[in-house]
C-alpha cells in the first residue's frame, strides 16, 4: 500500500474490514443472481499471526471463498543475516524465532476457525 508497514492500525478497523468483506459479497451475489455466475471472493492476507490477529479469520472466512495466505518474505534484505525466505518448518537456528515459516502461519489460521479447504498457501518462485 501507500504507506508500506507504516500505516496505523485502529481497533476499529477490524470490524470495518469484516463488515466491507460483507458488503462486497453481497454486492457479488446480488450481480450473480442476475448471471446465473458465482463471483468469488478472496483477500491476500498476511502470514505473520501478529498482522493475521488484527483479521476477524473465521468470520471473515464465513464470507470469502478463501484466504490467500502470504506464506514468503519471512526473510528478506530487511534481515541483518541470511535466511530462508518461505521456510516450510521452523529451525532452532531461526533468528525471528518459531513463528516464521509456513507450519506455523496455516496452523494458527486454522486455529482460528478457518477451514483448510479455504486457506491457499503463497508460494515463492
Amino acid at each position: 500500500g501507500a504507506c508500506g508497514n507504516t500505516c496505523a492500525y485502529r481497533p476499529e478497523d477490524t470490524p470495518n474490514f469484516t463488515a466491507l468483506m460483507a458488503e462486497f459479497r453481497k454486492q457479488l451475489d446480488a450481480e450473480g443472481a442476475l448471471t446465473g455466475k458465482h463471483y468469488e471472493l478472496s483477500a491476500a492476507t498476511s502470514a505473520n499471526a501478529s498482522v493475521a490477529a488484527k483479521i476477524e479469520l473465521a468470520k471473515v472466512g464465513k464470507i470469502l471463498d478463501f484466504y490467500n495466505v502470504m506464506t514468503y518474505d519471512y526473510h528478506g534484505a530487511f534481515d541483518p543475516t541470511t535466511n530462508h525466505l518461505a521456510p516450510l518448518l521452523g529451525s532452532p537456528r531461526d533468528p525471528a524465532g518459531p513463528k516464521f515459516n509456513v507450519n506455523y502461519s496455516i496452523g494458527y489460521y486454522l486455529s482460528k476457525g478457518v477451514p483448510a479447504k479455504k486457506i491457499h498457501v503463497g508460494v515463492p518462485f
